[in-house]
């Protein structure tokens, strides 16, 4: 028999808790801790349900596998009041926070450059390479500034 005191193994605990609590609560603590402990109250306000489509927590979690979300409003997670959180499905969450940072186009921040380079008579091979974008994206905005200049 090993007579030796057990070592405390930090992690192991850590990990225990965070499985009771998501076994409990049905989201982890992590969640719980972003909104500064309001989620069971947003949660309860909204109907557990998503304020902008009107998705449940429980489809949410028969479709996603996962529970429904809830968003700061201002995109300020610091800012943990109840009339600056939300509950949102994670399409319409998608929607608010990463689809129009994704359709933010970068290309026009380089517009002189790569008119610059046309003019010289580079090709939109030697643009795409100089400016770090693709060729078709390049001749394409380059279209749309000959179309504006012309109306």
């Amino acid at each position: 028999m090993n007579n030796r005191p057990r070592v405390f193994d930090k992690i192991v605990w850590q990990r225990e808790q965070r499985r009771k609590f998501r076994d409990k609560y049905g989201y982890s603590d992590a969640a719980m801790y972003s909104t500064g402990g309001l989620r069971q109250a947003v949660l309860e306000r909204d109907g557990y349900a998503c304020v902008k489509c009107g998705m449940t927590d429980a489809e949410h979690k028969r479709i996603w596998n996962r529970p429904i979300t809830t968003d700061h409003k201002d995109k300020d997670r610091s800012h943990n009041t109840m009339d600056n959180l939300q509950t949102l499905c994670l399409r319409c969450h998608g929607k608010k926070d990463l689809i129009p940072a994704l359709r933010t186009p970068l290309v026009p921040a380089h517009k002189e450059t790569i008119l610059a380079l046309r003019r010289a008579g580079k090709t939109y091979r030697a643009i795409a390479k100089a400016v770090g974008f693709s060729v078709g994206i390049i001749y394409r905005w380059e279209r749309i500034w000959n179309e504006r200049r012309s109306i």
